[in-house]
């Protein structure tokens, strides 16, 4: 029997998680200047404080990106961000490297087209979330890796 939501992480890239931290520790090695400014300076506090904020964005979303599968809609959530693909929706789901801006920590992504729309995703377990995601798409049948209509 299925949990009423299965939760997938989204595969993270090496080289991802290494641009993300490093720019984020020259980010902030780059504000220490301003930290000393900003004790004398109301508006230096202010873009310290936005900067420190804008910063974290980065890990936060790269360790946040996870994929929920409902009891009729996908949840995507992927730090301040958020999608819901309702499972009556979903035309296909297959493979894709195209490295355009995602919900995905990863280049091994899944393209889902739904209505007029497409996003792509990267569940670590790809395996299981396409099984997990083929039970709840009766409109769906599965074609190896992929989805495609019945």
């Amino acid at each position: 029997m299925q949990s009423p939501s299965d939760v997938f992480v989204s595969k993270r890239d090496g080289w991802l998680v290494a641009v993300i931290w490093i720019a984020s520790a020259v980010g902030l090695a780059a504000l220490l200047p301003a930290l000393w400014v900003s004790q004398r300076e109301p508006l230096g506090f202010w873009v310290v404080l936005a900067t420190i904020l804008a910063l974290g964005l980065g890990p936060w979303v790269l360790y946040s990106t996870r994929y929920a599968i409902e009891a009729s809609e996908l949840r995507i959530v992927s730090g301040p961000f958020r999608w819901r693909v309702p499972f009556a929706e979903i035309r296909s789901v297959e493979p894709s490297t195209n490295p355009l801006s995602s919900p995905a920590c990863s280049l091994d992504r899944l393209l889902i087209q739904y209505g007029k729309r497409r996003i792509m995703i990267s569940p670590l377990d790809r395996a299981g979330f396409l099984r997990a995601l083929a039970a709840r798409c009766p409109q769906l049948r599965t074609d190896g890796e992929c989805l495609r209509p019945a």
